[in-house]
């Protein structure tokens, strides 16, 4: 499993020297999961926090009545897992599942905090990753107050282009709030919209 694109998307950030590529490097665990299998559960502590390499994956909770709810779709390049156990080191509440094959690079808590020693710009990075997360979270509130469906979901795809073409229309909606029916009839809602503006214009 390659490191160069890891390594890449931290030097989109900060700068490295060679030492502490290396240094990375040697503190990184690569890890393979199958469709379905779960990199994290409810009631685990969360050990590792996860770049995605290749594949996607999603992160649920699930209610008391048995309704799954997506807090958070990964696919390439992003980072994913249920960062509140991690950073607390207590037990979540989330799941995190690869919807397929799905490689990751990982850092353990206990390397992390060994880079954060011997790389101190790491720290700026996670910081800066940390509140990116935030600010999108404080976004996605907003918009489920602000927003009715078909604009949540227009909002989503300019945001996330690669997501929306990339994932299932199954998990868009849960992620959005909606059912994957209602998001389906939003859809051919906006092509229809799109054929008439054409239609107009000719």
């Amino acid at each position: 499993m390659t490191v160069q694109s890891l390594l890449q998307h931290l030097k989109n950030h900060i700068q490295l020297t060679e030492a502490e590529e290396q240094i990375i490097i040697d503190h990184l665990t690569p890890r393979t999961f199958k469709r379905g299998e779960f990199l994290t559960k409810e009631g685990e502590v969360n050990r590792y926090t996860n770049y995605i390499v290749s594949g996607a994956a999603r992160v649920y909770y699930i209610d008391q009545a048995g309704q799954e709810h997506v807090i958070q779709l990964g696919i390439c390049d992003w980072w994913t897992g249920d960062f509140s156990s991690f950073i607390t080191q207590t037990k979540g509440i989330l799941y995190t599942e690869a919807l397929e094959k799905t490689e990751v690079l990982s850092f353990s808590y206990d390397h992390l905090q060994d880079v954060y020693r011997q790389v101190p710009a790491m720290e700026r990075f996670f910081r800066l990753l940390i509140q990116k997360a935030y600010a999108a979270f404080q976004r996605r509130v907003l918009e489920s107050l602000s927003m009715d469906a078909e604009q949540r979901y227009l909002a989503f795809r300019e945001m996330y282009p690669d997501m929306d073409q990339h994932l299932s229309q199954k998990h868009i909606a849960s992620y959005l709030g909606m059912s994957a029916e209602f998001l389906s009839k939003i859809k051919k809602r906006i092509v229809e919209k799109q054929r008439s503006k054409i239609r107009n214009i000719i």
